[in-house]
Parts: structure tokens; sequence; C-alpha cells
């Protein structure tokens, strides 16, 4: 994936949380319209928000940390956590596999909207975030590899995609057109 930029940056603040978090975070929306949502670790403890601005970005909070995720292509989004680029993500070419890079790592992500779901693995194969909701897109789990230190910034991303992709099927629905990714 030649047009991926390294991305660079202090992973710190992500790894404090993703030590917090043990593997495991739910996200309950605050409303109906599902453009915020409050971010609770296993034990039911909020540590954080994400505020969905749609198909444009969104903006993570958890303590004094801030991460925003931007669109900066058609489809092409990154992660900034404060000034630093954290996450790059892009289309893979004709095998509408999205490609993110976090840090020194690649994932491939799938989404399965039907099943309100996504999967991002890394390039062993192995799982290393995955998140998953109800009918209603109002409740989701999101799971990660504690031991992958980009996992925690790519299962958030995979949030933030997921909630957005299914909120565009669901508008093109009602207005009786089609949405794509």
């Amino acid at each position: 994936m030649g047009t991926m930029e390294r991305v660079t940056g202090d992973p710190t603040p992500w790894r404090t949380l993703q030590e917090h978090l043990a593997g495991y975070f739910a996200a309950r929306a605050r409303g109906l319209l599902a453009s915020e949502f409050v971010l609770s670790s296993r034990s039911g403890d909020e540590f954080g928000r994400l505020h969905i601005r749609g198909p444009e970005g969104a903006r993570f909070d958890a303590g004094k940390m801030e991460a925003t995720i931007e669109r900066s292509a058609r489809a092409r989004y990154r992660m900034l956590t404060g000034d630093a680029e954290t996450l790059v993500a892009e289309p893979a070419g004709s095998s509408g596999v999205r490609k993110v890079r976090c840090g020194n790592r690649l994932y491939e992500i799938r989404f399965d909207l039907l099943r309100n779901a996504a999967v991002a693995r890394s390039s062993g194969g192995e799982v290393a975030a995955r998140v998953a909701g109800g009918l209603t897109n109002l409740r989701y789990q999101a799971f990660f590899d504690e031991e992958d230190e980009g996992s925690l910034p790519v299962a958030v991303f995979l949030l933030y995609r997921v909630v957005a992709l299914r909120r565009r099927v669901f508008l093109a629905g009602a207005r009786g057109g089609e949405a794509s990714q």
C-alpha cells in the first residue's frame, strides 16, 4: 500500500486508556439521532464520549485526551490526537477492503452493515478490534486486543464508521435513495 504514509504521534494517552479498559468498552447513544455516544468500561464507569458529525468525522473525548476523526478525501480518513496523526484509513483498490495504519501496524477492516458490525484484522490475520451493535444503532460493544497498541484507536474508528455508515443507509432508505461507502 504505497500511498499510505507512516503515522506518527505519541501513543502514551492511548496506551494508558487501553490498559484501563482491558480490551473492552461499551457505547450508548444519547438521544434518538445517535450523534453522541457515552463510552463506558466493563464495570460501567463512563470514560469518554464520541461525538459524530456524520461522514465528515467525529470527536473522541476521554478525560484530558481529545482525538478527532476527519475525512481528508472522499473515502480517506485520518485520526488526530492533539496535533499528531494517530491513524490513517483509505480504501484498498478494487477489493473494497479498507486499509488502516495506526503507528507501525497495518489493519484490514471489513464492515457488515446488515449485522451492524465491523472487524479489523492485523496483517497476520488476527482480530485486533471488533465492534457489534444492536438493530437500533443505539448500543454497541467494542472488543480490542490489549497487547496490540493500535487496536484501541482502531476500535474507536470502527465504532465511528459503522454508526456513520448505518445512519447514512437509514437516511437514504427513508428518502428512497441509495447510500454508498
